[in-house]
C-alpha cells in the first residue's frame, strides 16, 4: 500500500531545498557562479538532496505497487512512466535528473558546472513537475 504521508513529506521536503536554492544570493552570470565555490556546493547539494527525496519516493512507487525492480536508479522513473504513476513525457527529465545525481555523489571527471548553473538557472522547475505529477496521482 502506497504511503501517501511519506511520500507527501518527501515532496515537501523537495520544496524545501528548491526554496532554499531560490532564496540565496546567486550570482547571475556563469562565471561568478563557477568562482564562487561556496555557492556552487550549496547549490550541487541541495540539487542532489531533492533528487534523493524524487528517488526514494521512485522506490516507495515501485514497492508498493509491487513492480518490476530497477537496476539503476534512472531506470526507476522510466518504470514509473511506464505504470502511468509519471507522465511518460517527462521520464527522460527525471532519468537526467537521476544520472546527474551519480554525477554529484561519485564526482565522475568532476562535475561540469555549467550543468549544475543550467540546472539553477533553467531546470528547477522540473522539480514542480514531478512534485505535481506525483500529487495528482496521489490523488
Amino acid at each position: 500500500m502506497t504511503d501517501k504521508p511519506l511520500i507527501e513529506r518527501k515532496l515537501r521536503r523537495i520544496e524545501i531545498f528548491l526554496k532554499e536554492i531560490e532564496s540565496a544570493k546567486a550570482p547571475d552570470d556563469f562565471q561568478a557562479f563557477s568562482e564562487n565555490i561556496i555557492f556552487k556546493r550549496f547549490t550541487e547539494r541541495n540539487i542532489e538532496l531533492a533528487i534523493e527525496q524524487m528517488i526514494d519516493i521512485c522506490k516507495h512507487f515501485i514497492s508498493s505497487l509491487d513492480l518490476k525492480e530497477p537496476e539503476t536508479y534512472s531506470e526507476c522513473f522510466e518504470i514509473l512512466g511506464d505504470a502511468n504513476v509519471l507522465p511518460v513525457e517527462t521520464v527522460d527529465i527525471f532519468r537526467s535528473m537521476a544520472k546527474y545525481r551519480n554525477f554529484l555523489i561519485h564526482a565522475y571527471d568532476g562535475v561540469d558546472d555549467s550543468i549544475t548553473f543550467g540546472i539553477y538557472k533553467k531546470r528547477l522547475g522540473d522539480f514542480r513537475i514531478f512534485i505535481k505529477s506525483v500529487r495528482e496521482y496521489i490523488r
